[in-house]
């Protein structure tokens, strides 16, 4: 087993009012979640070692095939760059026993024009954006690339609609009007909120996955749209938890009663890993941190 990172986080908990007692000890379900591997067959840069990912990758597939998992999330950015790294990554995933759900991230697009279209498949998804439920929890697994600049060929017109999206945040000075980001169509935005409206009728309580943060608004590596996505999830108070990576520091924020966890990257450090399993209560998530990733107390309503 990997080296455990013991500093403990309390946050303030949602669910005030109910005795340390009658809190349930068993939880419902239990996944893993991973945060950017961003492996490329490439040399150190930025405090990113990218070839020492994939036994990162190894070695936390081995520790959470020891877990009664649910399923195990990756959270964006499997590769770093070129089509040719997901032949050594996803053979890695292969090996998982619970079933794997990624999320598209910027880097994974990071591929020749002619292979754009190959990625999805590549990262074994039938859809870029899709819905899992489980028990009496509906996870909404969405594509934070849905208009980036480099998500589809030069010539597409996708690509130039992404581009004025971009100019227009440059000119208003925007801090998240950077290149590497992008943001989520109306197309998904209807998707998102028939979601959100099926879970709230079927009395399940939501956790969404995305690549990007949308909270602390001044984070330059935010969705382009967060604002947007924040004020939807706060109409809806069964929105628990919504977890990202693309921000290798991590961070942690709370806005109406959701959750709002960016997980640290796994390619940052020569040796340190990253990653987590995250247990689901009635009334709280645990979630257990490894390596460089904290452990987190979370309150739910």
């Amino acid at each position: 087993m990997l080296r455990r990172n013991f500093l403990k986080i309390t946050l303030p908990l949602a669910f005030a009012g109910k005795a340390t007692a009658a809190l349930a000890t068993e939880p419902e379900l239990t996944f893993g979640v991973i945060a950017d591997p961003q492996y490329a067959d490439a040399e150190p840069q930025w405090g990113r070692f990218y070839r020492n990912s994939l036994v990162k990758l190894a070695d936390a597939v081995a520790d959470l095939n020891m877990r009664p998992l649910e399923f195990v999330a990756t959270l964006g950015d499997l590769i770093d760059r070129d089509f040719e790294s997901f032949a050594a990554v996803m053979p890695l995933y292969a090996k998982l026993k619970a079933t794997h759900f990624p999320v598209c991230g910027n880097h994974d697009f990071e591929v020749a024009d002619e292979d754009k279209g190959k990625v999805l498949g590549a990262m074994g998804l039938k859809k870029p954006y899709y819905a899992v439920t489980c028990k009496s929890w509906r996870f909404l697994f969405l594509d934070g690339t849905d208009t980036g600049v480099w998500r589809h060929p030069a010539g597409d017109a996708r690509t130039a609609e992404a581009e004025a999206i971009l100019e227009k945040g440059r000119e208003a000075k925007l801090p998240n009007a950077q290149v590497y980001n992008a943001g989520i169509g109306e197309v998904q935005m209807e998707w998102i909120t028939a979601e959100l409206e099926a879970a709230q009728a079927a009395g399940q309580r939501v956790i969404v996955f995305c690549h990007y943060p949308l909270i602390p608004a001044a984070d330059p590596h935010n969705l382009w749209n967060a604002e947007q996505i924040v004020a939807l999830f706060g109409k809806y108070t069964n929105v628990v938890a919504y977890m990202n990576g693309h921000n290798h520091k991590g961070n942690y924020g709370l806005h109406s009663n959701c959750h709002y966890v960016n997980f640290k990257g796994m390619v940052e450090t020569e040796k340190d890993t990253a990653y987590a399993v995250v247990k689901c209560f009635p009334d709280r998530l645990e979630i257990e941190g490894y390596g460089l990733e904290p452990d987190r107390e979370l309150g739910n309503a």
